[in-house]
């Protein structure tokens, strides 16, 4: 007897102290994410005993939210973030350093590369990509060929976007050739700068630390934009509108070149199926392409519990695993690692490639004042772009922004 209730009591401690072993992590998720962030989080914690707590936060309320919680100790244990903030952040020194568990991995080299190095302060790693995304453009194939264009060729330079635009604007007095959104500083360096890019040139140093607005590649785009919009070949709404507006105006049928997002095939295949359409990268003024690297960086806060630090790691690795890959590209249209594309892409339509491919590519702006240079309505680089194209003083309004590139940078570099 005294020996089965030893048994017994053994039995009941090793229960407890499994239970006391189990951790439960929370997890702060912008809105645009949360859908599928929750459901790899749920699909976690129904084969673990350890349990990731999504907390979905307003996307433009991330930032002050986290920085205030960080301010007064109390963030959570990990955060997706807009992987265009990670430098600010890390600079702050209020991520945990994740560099040995990164470069452990056996697909480190697959990780988008643009999600590594914005997470990347002084050789640390201090996140990882969870949902990546990357712009492109998509055309209309039918209106191609009633303006007489190939509709299995993508215009392969910004040149010949505007040659092919206005070529489209010609078939009829509601249609146009081309569609931005001009309004967003957001949107622009989202479909704006991988003109730049596919040139080799950029906006800021590599280290971000100063501006190079006046390039040839940047004359060369306003100049095209500029060509476009005086002969009528660009949507008028481009110029106050809405990504919204943009999807409701190509799938219209009555918009020739849309700049977009990576989103889109999957987005317009299932909501608009009556479409016809194709995607290609964005391509420089003469040739060259490139893409801007959205999406989110996931990453831990700084003094994390090692317990916890685990758990968060290895929800990293399990959301990794081809299986919450496929199910990534299923809801959100492109995995974090680029060397599933077959597994990934399988099942799905196979123009989701394209953005796929360019991944490896594409680039993101390295700055630690992200929001006051590029998102704000009255920053710079909006400024440069509503003046530069829709205004008379091309060399004024370059002028103008790198000057303001330059002032808000010498106040806010670390």
């Amino acid at each position: 007897m005294r020996k089965r209730s030893i048994m017994l009591a053994a039995l009941i401690l090793a229960a407890t102290s499994s239970l006391a072993k189990a951790e439960e992590v929370t997890l702060w998720v912008r809105t645009s994410s949360g859908a599928v962030l929750q459901g790899l989080a749920d699909k976690y914690n129904a084969s673990h005993d350890d349990k990731v707590v999504v907390t979905q936060i307003t996307a433009e309320q991330m930032v002050p939210k986290l920085g205030a919680a960080i301010a007064v100790g109390s963030p959570p244990d990990g955060a997706v973030l807009d992987l265009i903030y990670l430098p600010t952040f890390a600079a702050s020194d209020s991520l945990e350093d994740v560099t040995d568990f990164v470069k452990g991995l056996p697909y480190a080299e697959a990780l988008s590369p643009s999600h590594i190095r914005l997470a990347t302060y002084e050789d640390r790693i201090y996140g990882l990509p969870a949902l990546p995304d990357a712009s492109i453009i998509a055309y209309n194939t039918e209106l191609f060929e009633k303006a007489g264009l190939d509709p299995k060729k993508a215009p392969a330079s910004l040149a010949e976007i505007v040659d092919y635009a206005k070529k489209i604007r010609g078939i009829g007095e509601d249609t146009y050739g081309f569609y931005f959104v001009a309004n967003s500083g957001s949107w622009l360096i989202y479909d704006f700068l991988p003109h730049i890019w596919a040139a080799n040139a950029d906006v800021l140093t590599d280290d971000g630390r100063e501006a190079t607005i006046d390039t040839p590649a940047m004359r060369e785009t306003i100049a095209a934009y500029r060509d476009m919009w005086s002969a009528g070949a660009v949507h008028p709404t481009s110029r106050s509108g809405n990504g919204n507006n943009a999807v409701e105006a190509f799938a219209s049928g009555k918009v020739g070149i849309l700049m977009t997002g990576s989103y889109i095939v999957n987005l317009l295949t299932n909501k608009y199926p009556d479409v016809k359409f194709d995607v290609a990268p964005i391509p420089g003024p003469s040739g060259g392409v490139s893409s801007f690297a959205g999406g989110d960086t996931l990453s831990l806060m700084k003094g994390i519990s090692e317990e916890k630090k685990k758990v968060l790691l290895d929800f990293v690795e399990f959301y990794m695993q081809p299986e919450q890959q496929v199910y990534i590209t299923k809801e959100s249209g492109m995995p974090s690692r680029t060397d599933l594309a077959g597994e990934a892409y399988a099942q799905f339509d196979k123009r989701n490639l394209v953005a796929y491919d360019i991944l490896a590519n594409a680039r993101t702006p390295y700055t630690f004042s992200s929001d006051e240079l590029f998102v704000s309505r009255t920053g710079p680089f909006l400024n440069l772009i509503q003046g530069s194209i829709f205004g008379d003083d091309v060399d004024g309004a370059i002028a103008k922004a790198q000057d303001g590139f330059s002032k808000i940078l010498e106040r806010t570099n670390p």
